[in-house]
Formats: C-alpha cells, structure tokens, sequence
C-alpha cells in the first residue's frame, strides 16, 4: 500500500504542478471533474439522505466559474445560487417534514467540496502568481505523506481510535514538522514574504491539513465507509485523496491574505 501511495504521488505531483502553472481554463476544468467526482463521493456516502444530485452539481460549477471569473465575489455569489437551487429542486419534490434535512445534506456537501477547491483557483489569482498554490498544493502533500510513512513505520499511539484508527500521535507530529519546513524551504525563493509570514502559513497548513483528513474520516465513519471511493490507487477516492487539501487550501488563503493585504 505505502509503494502504491508512493507511485500514484510520484506520478500525480508534477501532473498538479504543470496543471497550476498552466491556469486559466486548464486549471478550471480539472477542478471541476475533481470536484464532481468528489461530490458524487460525498452523495453516494449520504444517499441515506437523500440529496438533490442535480442541484448539487449545478450549485458547485457555478461556485468554481464564479471564482474563476470573479474570485472570492464570485464563489460567494455561487453559493448563493447553491442555495436558491437547493431549495427549488428539493421543493419541486414537494413538501414534507424530511426535506430541511435533505436540503441539508445537498447544500453542505456541494459547499464543502466545490468550496474547497475553488480556494485553488483564488490562490492561483494575479494576486499571488502560481508560488502560492503550488507551495500550499506541496505542503499539503508533505503533511499526508510524512504523517502517513511515520505513522506506519513508528506510529504507536492513536489520536482518533474511532473516526480513523491508523492516525497516530507520531505521524501527525512528524507530518506538522515537515509541513514548517516545506514551507520555509519554499519560501526562501519568494520575496513577496518574510520568513515569520511563511512560518505562519506553513504552521496554518500544518494545523488545517490534518484536520481536513480527519474531519473526512468523521464523514466517511458516520456514514459505515472505509474509503469514499476507489479511483486512486493507493488512495481511496477524490475525497480521500484531496482531504486536507479542502481545508488547507481554504485557510491558507485567508491566513496570507490577512498578512499581505491581498485576500
């Protein structure tokens, strides 16, 4: 498993990297197919539920068009849309007393993955050029990776028995050194930062990387799954792959934006 892990990464890093450096429409559509195929993850988890799918996937393109066109505005402005369609489609099935909590689910899980991962495109914005994303997209990677190979070789005490037994005290330790360093190794090339400002984010990302995974491992328990799908070898599916990333991506953003005036 830890081989297979390593490949897929091997292989999917520079395909991430080239994709950021690319931009644009590129960019765009690869976050759409990931976030489509993360949110039929999240659906089929919570099919119990029994969310609105077509407003759903409607409600997240237009988050991730929105922030491709007009950044934050225009995600915000698509979640706005995420929720009239969420209420519209669910009404359209007609009224009963089962329709707040499948409005729930349909609205959540729409907001949480294409949210997500629209915080990539707003890091790729001018405002950064492409060393944010792509600092962000290895720190977090780093974080998976240390915590997941530290915690497999040396791991001893759980940190979450229940929602995900295999995190460990250990692995998550390393993962948030590794995830600091990264980040000042990184930053030591860019001067659009000082080195306090990238400690910051690199400790930002240290904290929210780790907490997206276990936040989807909280998911995927409540709803009796051991992985969100199969699409990644290795891995499991898009949300199990892109976890932390949903998080980190989002904190990160805000974090230097609050530093740097941009955000």
């Amino acid at each position: 498993m830890l081989l297979t892990r390593a490949l897929v990464g091997l292989l999917g890093i520079p395909i991430a990297i080239i994709v950021i450096y690319l931009g644009g429409i590129p960019l765009l559509i690869s976050l759409i197919i990931l976030t489509l195929l993360g949110l039929h993850e999240f659906y089929r988890m919570t099919r119990a539920y029994r969310p609105n799918l077509l407003a759903g996937y409607i409600g997240a393109i237009l988050i991730l068009t929105g922030a491709y066109t007009s950044q934050l505005e225009g995600a915000l402005r698509g979640a706005i849309y995420l929720f009239a369609l969420t209420f519209l489609f669910h009404a359209i099935r007609g009224l009963k007393p089962e329709m707040l909590g499948e409005m729930a689910v349909t609205f959540f899980g729409s907001f949480y993955v294409s949210m997500g991962f629209a915080h990539v495109i707003l890091l790729r914005s001018p405002a950064y050029g492409i060393s944010l994303a792509i600092i962000v997209l290895l720190a977090t990677w780093t974080s998976d990776t240390v915590a997941y190979a530290v915690g497999h070789f040396y791991g001893h005490r759980p940190i979450a028995p229940v929602a995900s037994p295999n995190k460990t005290l250990e692995g998550t330790l390393a993962g948030f050194v590794g995830t600091i360093l990264v980040v000042l190794v990184a930053g030591k090339s860019l001067g659009w930062m000082e080195s306090w400002q990238f400690f910051i984010l690199g400790l930002t990302i240290a904290i929210a990387a780790p907490a997206g995974d276990l936040f989807e491992s909280y998911l995927k328990r409540s709803s009796q799954v051991k992985d969100a799908g199969t699409i990644i070898p290795g891995h499991g599916g898009i949300l199990d792959r892109f976890d932390s990333l949903l998080f980190a991506g989002v904190a990160a953003f805000y974090v230097v934006g609050a530093m740097v005036g941009n955000g």
